[in-house]
């Protein structure tokens, strides 16, 4: 929790007001938003000469020479020996489901964002949020986090959405699961869920989820904390309910990281990255499809520690027969690693990321795996 006394924060409010009082203006209304636009030329308006200063680098004008065309390589002809080692990489791509050269960090989704829906405009000018978020780290080092947040999913929000809507769409592995040390059992049924609580923390206010009466109030136990730790103390920090803020209520800093936690400890950071005014003649998707997902991660998934093949099911904490604690197994390494004739092996905690249903999901690939079709996950 850093204080940002040093960087103005925006009221999103108070921002949406001061851009519609400018709109009303006519003098401030540039030409190409009028009603009746006013016939100017283009090519003067937006010269490069409007903007150049004496004290700029003088830059020559670049002439290009004579065209010089590369020799294209030849293809090696049937009758050539061709190296085995080149005949196993090209095999190997074939069968690869991603290419590693041309991953990006910001995969668009594979379907489409909404398309504009054409009979529907705005009222009145509303503002559209995109909100980036990032995985928790997931490894430690003597109680350290070691590993830095990975970017996992974009949402764009309308000013008018509700925070707990946001909530609703983000996807989490702790989402509506109880984690419990099953190691002396490792099929044993997870508890069900009956509470789901969880805040936002923006500024300087937490955002509870109260929808469920029986949540509890996490941030109560941060507010504490904060009353007598160094570095906060002295800091006016509020409590709300999410499920009655909308984006537009919120004052924010673009770009400033902002925290949500849920699940006990399963913490994420979110940036909103970017703030969009849309106007009455935006064409825009319904409504009712907001908050909606813009962007994820493809190389989000982490495989096996010990046979990097299969995706993992079971996360195994303080266990000194481990490299890394904690360590993300599969269901085939956990159980013959960690067991012997159905009994626990050494001391350790394990916990089970999917339930029965998931788990023969996961058979399946573990069987297809088996069979030859080798899947690979990447993780940043």
């Amino acid at each position: 929790m850093e204080s940002h006394s040093t960087v103005s924060a925006l009221n999103l409010k108070d921002f949406l007001a001061d851009y519609q009082q400018k709109l009303n203006t006519e003098d401030n209304v540039p030409f190409f938003m009028q009603s009746n636009p006013v016939i100017v030329d283009v090519g003067d308006s937006c010269s490069l000469n409007l903007i150049e200063s004496p004290d700029d680098i003088s830059v020559p004008n670049f002439q290009p020479g004579a065209d010089v065309f590369r020799p294209t390589v030849v293809r090696p002809q049937d009758d050539q020996h061709v190296p085995a080692t080149y005949s196993a990489l090209i095999h190997y791509k074939t069968k690869s489901r991603k290419c590693a050269f041309g991953r990006t960090q910001y995969s668009h989704k594979l379907n489409p964002p909404p398309t504009d829906c054409h009979d529907l405009q705005l009222d009145a000018c509303e503002l559209e949020l995109t909100v980036r978020l990032y995985r928790p780290p997931r490894a430690y080092h003597r109680g350290f986090k070691v590993e830095i947040p990975v970017f996992a999913e974009e949402y764009v929000c309308l000013g008018s959405n509700y925070l707990s809507e946001l909530r609703d769409k983000i996807s989490c592995v702790c989402r509506g699961k109880r984690f419990v040390d099953i190691s002396n059992d490792p099929d044993a049924p997870l508890p069900t869920i009956d509470t789901n609580p969880g805040y936002f923390f923006i500024n300087d206010t937490f955002y509870n989820d109260k929808r469920n009466p029986n949540n509890p109030d996490y941030s109560d136990t941060v507010l504490k904390w904060a009353a007598h730790a160094n570095g906060v103390r002295g800091e006016t920090l509020k409590a709300e309910d999410m499920e009655g803020k909308r984006f537009i209520d919120l004052t924010v800093i673009p770009g400033s990281p902002l925290h949500y936690l849920h699940h006990g400890n399963c913490e994420h950071l979110f940036v909103i990255s970017q703030i969009e005014v849309l106007t009455p003649r935006s064409k825009r998707p319904d409504r009712s499809l907001y908050p909606y997902p813009h962007a994820f991660s493809t190389y989000n998934r982490r495989t096996c520690y010990m046979c990097g093949i299969r995706s993992y099911s079971f996360i195994v904490d303080q266990s000194r027969r481990q490299l890394h604690d904690p360590s993300y197994l599969c269901r085939s390494c956990f159980l013959s690693f960690y067991y012997v004739d159905g009994q626990k092996v050494g001391q350790f905690k394990a916990y089970r990321i999917y339930d029965h249903a998931e788990a023969e999901d996961e058979e399946e690939e573990r069987k297809g795996c088996d069979d030859g079709d080798m899947v690979v996950g990447l993780d940043d």
